[in-house]
């Protein structure tokens, strides 16, 4: 989240009017995800409840063209579904506020994958949606917009700098002096964890492979389990097209401690509609090395280089950053998937 995003609620509701002409008498900020350029909020408004995403930056409507595109196309079903932003009243999908671009949604009522576990029907239903996603046509004007799979050194490199520079003794505050003891504790297994990863982006590079559209961060965050029982599949702010390991790897990866059960990814696999034996062992892999490659990163420059801007926000990416090596967390089960390759 953003620490402090400089949008006080009357901004929020004066944009909301404004753009979407909808009457808002209450904003409440929402803590969800470990994204530092992002924030979010549930709108309380005359005819019912919403959900407003800030991000920094300007505005690129490739993701939530690409959510209306879906939601059209009817990607999923009932039971787990993409929702599409709404339109303002100029048609925008999203919109300028103060430096940051303003996207609404219609709000679910629910909770994430991270605190609700799945019935077996919800992972077929999941596995479903998903293969549904892989197998989508795409205009070739949106197509054209989304990121290749390209298996570059961008955060591998970032974590060698990391872990080969000496940390200054005077960092800003104790998430940083802790995040730095970790790195120090962890330097050869994120050091091995790096070059495995840079090891088999190199084989990867060499295979012609086809790419699907993927949603690029399928965890359990991002699944939300709505009252009624359905699925809603959210945070579409990196689609990529890529093998299907990069959405694969997330079912048994363990992200957060959870989603690592061979019952789940046996239930996802009934819905999916091929078995676990078909997934490229040595893609899965590097897609479970660079995860933790590319979050290292990501901690490390919040962190470590970032000017402090709020306690909860920072110790809450120190507590991720630390649990990623737990039993049965990110780590343990990267590692194990590497090592099942047998060199």
């Amino acid at each position: 989240m953003i620490g402090k995003p400089g949008v006080d609620s009357g901004d929020i509701t004066r944009h909301v009017q404004a753009a979407y002409g909808l009457r808002v008498v209450d904003v409440a900020p929402l803590a969800l995800g470990a994204d530092a350029d992002a924030a979010t909020f549930r709108l309380s408004a005359d005819d019912g409840a919403y959900f407003l995403k800030l991000r920094r930056g300007t505005a690129d409507d490739t993701t939530t063209r690409l959510q209306s595109y879906l939601a059209e196309a009817g990607v999923g079903s009932e039971a787990a579904r993409v929702i599409a932003p709404l339109p303002d009243r100029d048609g925008r999908l999203s919109s300028p506020l103060d430096g940051y671009v303003a996207v609404l949604y219609p709000f679910v009522e629910g909770r994430s994958g991270f605190d609700v576990r799945l019935t077996q029907d919800q992972w077929t239903a999941l596995g479903t949606c998903v293969r549904a996603l892989h197998g989508v046509g795409l205009p070739p004007d949106l197509r054209s917009s989304i990121r290749v799979e390209a298996y570059g050194p961008l955060w591998r490199d970032k974590v060698r700098r990391h872990l080969a520079s000496d940390t200054p003794q005077r960092l800003p505050d104790a998430p940083a002096r802790e995040l730095a003891a970790i790195l120090k504790a962890r330097r050869q297994q994120l050091s091995a964890i790096v070059e495995r990863a840079e090891e088999l982006a190199a084989v990867l590079r060499g295979r012609d492979r086809a790419s699907v559209l993927c949603h690029g961060d399928l965890h359990a965050g991002n699944v939300v389990v709505a009252d009624d029982g359905a699925l809603v599949v959210v945070d579409w702010d990196d689609p990529v097209l890529a093998p299907p390991e990069r959405d694969l790897m997330f079912i048994g990866g363990g992200v957060g401690g959870v989603w690592n059960e061979p019952a789940e990814c046996a239930a996802f696999y009934r819905g999916y509609g091929r078995g676990t034996h078909e997934v490229d062992a040595r893609t899965l892999a590097y897609y479970r090395c660079e995860r933790i490659v590319q979050d290292t990163a990501e901690f490390c420059d919040e962190l470590l280089l970032g000017a402090p801007h709020d306690g909860d926000d920072r110790a809450l990416s120190l507590r991720h950053f630390a649990g990623q090596f737990r039993p049965d967390d990110v780590v343990d089960i990267a590692e194990r998937t590497y090592a099942a390759l047998g060199g």
